[in-house]
């Protein structure tokens, strides 16, 4: 069995003429978000072998966000050129492309990809986009990274910030 955990960065600084998108850094809600994520992880014991993130800047600190309160080193995180804006199918054959020793994969990055990929590998579950911060996790009946598809995904959760849980029972 494999793990995926899906995880969209924290809510990050508005685009500003003066920051490329690139270098845009989390904001004080994103940073809390992504704290908040990686303590709901470690209650529900989903602590990943690696984090693959894109080199963006807020991914790059939610990524380093987790891997603090989940207390895993940098040897951990890699972080991935091709990730940076990446499509579901891009995504999947990164995580498709990782080795037999990591049992749970985590991948860290933007919308529109991470939301897709969710969808792709668990169509017909009720996933939603992925706001900010959120993660959707599924296991695989499969040993092999290279085989992930649909067909091996046997559950998936998936959960927001308790801040995008408050503000979604109001709007």
């Amino acid at each position: 069995m494999k793990r995926l955990t899906l995880m969209r960065h924290g809510d990050a600084q508005w685009k500003d003429s003066e920051v490329a998108d690139f270098a845009r850094p989390l904001n004080r809600r994103g940073t809390a978000e992504a704290e908040a994520m990686a303590r709901r992880l470690a209650e529900l014991a989903l602590i990943p072998d690696l984090i693959i993130a894109s080199p963006a800047r807020r991914t790059q600190q939610t990524a380093e966000i987790v891997a603090r309160e989940l207390a895993l080193g940098s040897r951990n995180i890699r972080y991935e050129e091709p990730l940076y804006l990446a499509g579901a199918r891009d995504i999947l054959t990164h995580a498709q492309a990782i080795g037999p020793r990591v049992t749970h994969l985590m991948v860290i990055g933007h919308n529109p990809g991470v939301s897709e990929l969710a969808h792709l590998l668990a169509p017909g579950r009720e996933i939603g986009g992925l706001a900010t911060a959120a993660i959707c996790t599924m296991t695989l009946d499969t040993d092999e990274w290279s085989a992930v598809a649909p067909a091996l995904v046997c559950d998936v959760l998936s959960d927001v910030p308790p801040s995008r849980l408050f503000s979604s029972l109001f709007a």
